[in-house]
């Protein structure tokens, strides 16, 4: 019995413990419990988009520009901006370099100069007392796009005289075998180019000036900007980013499209234009404009008048607002 019951006793335990209780050469063990699989390991969060850049609240149009990394956002395909200049006079080859102007000029009246202002170098365009069509202006042939976003920024400053108007830079697409371009009050026939800059006119309102061709008035049709369902006008001494985002119409169809923001807030949207009946043209051109006119002396200054510029480029996708 007490061989017995040591028996008993000694199974038992070995099981308990994780032997066995059989004996000779063949026994198996019982295999040792498989660890736990290690944890894959959990791949990092996506990271962080990029901050949209649109202001949210309509009231801040005047007061917020959208922060806008112009040396690594996405899409950009040429900017120009004025930290490698030297503060002083801008001449009208510095300009026609930084820009690769077809044509262009600081006109002989205007006076042009880099100065810094709020921490960057910007361009400071003086309009002299007295004068009308004095300023910047300028054409830079671009590749073929059948849709492109050109946006800059600019600052009236605190004593600028608006005037009765005047024109400022916009994008445009023209046939290489029409001579005339479309501006200066010409008609604009089928498959003749199209130019889409804007104006701001008395007391800083704000338009499109759009020739086109399917435009209604003997010079460029006027669209005003619209903000919170009024007209938008540009105030003095507050930066205002302009993006314009345009795209070609499908031949022989009226949907051409350009939409202008301000500040990263819509203020203008047309999609029924014609730019090129056939199709023979797209995108191609930019106008680098800034000069108060019109044709006449009713449109002069009535004392020197300086506006602030920078950050012009052009881009694949919008920089100001999303998408």
């Amino acid at each position: 019995m007490k061989k017995l019951l040591l028996c008993i006793f000694t199974g038992t335990f070995l099981v308990a413990c994780g032997g066995s209780s059989s004996s000779g050469d063949n026994a198996q063990t019982d295999p040792l419990p498989t660890p736990d699989p290690l944890p894959l390991p959990v791949p990092d969060p996506d990271p962080s988009p990029l901050p949209d850049p649109s202001p949210t609240d309509p009231s801040q149009i005047h007061d917020v520009v959208p922060n806008v990394d112009y040396n690594n956002a996405q899409g950009i395909i040429d900017s120009i901006d004025f930290e490698n200049q030297q503060n002083g006079e801008y001449t009208s080859s510095m300009f026609n370099s930084d820009f690769k102007n077809e044509w262009g000029s600081v006109t002989d009246n205007a006076r042009a100069n880099i100065i810094t202002m709020d921490g960057s170098n910007k361009l400071a365009v003086t309009h002299p007392k007295g004068k009308f069509k004095e300023g910047i202006t300028a054409g830079k042939e671009l590749t073929e796009y059948n849709e492109l976003y050109f946006s800059y920024q600019i600052n009236f400053g605190k004593d600028y005289d608006f005037s009765m108007g005047g024109k400022m830079p916009g994008l445009a697409g023209l046939n290489p075998a029409v001579k005339e371009k479309p501006d200066g009050c010409s008609t604009v026939g089928e498959d003749e180019g199209f130019s889409l800059r804007s104006m701001f006119r008395e007391d800083g309102r704000a338009i499109g000036y759009f020739y086109h061709q399917d435009k209604t008035k003997t010079c460029g049709d006027e669209i005003d900007y619209q903000h919170e369902g009024k007209n938008f006008s540009f105030k003095r001494e507050k930066t205002y980013l302009i993006e314009q985002y345009v795209k070609m119409n499908d031949a022989h169809q009226a949907n051409g499209i350009v939409t202008i923001y301000v500040n990263g807030f819509k203020v203008l949207e047309r999609k029924d234009m014609t730019f090129s009946e056939s199709g023979i043209h797209a995108i191609n051109y930019q106008f680098t404009q800034l000069w108060h006119g019109g044709n006449d002396n009713k449109w002069a200054v009535d004392r020197d008048s300086t506006a602030y510029l920078d950050h012009f480029t052009l881009s694949t996708g919008p920089l100001s607002y999303s998408k």
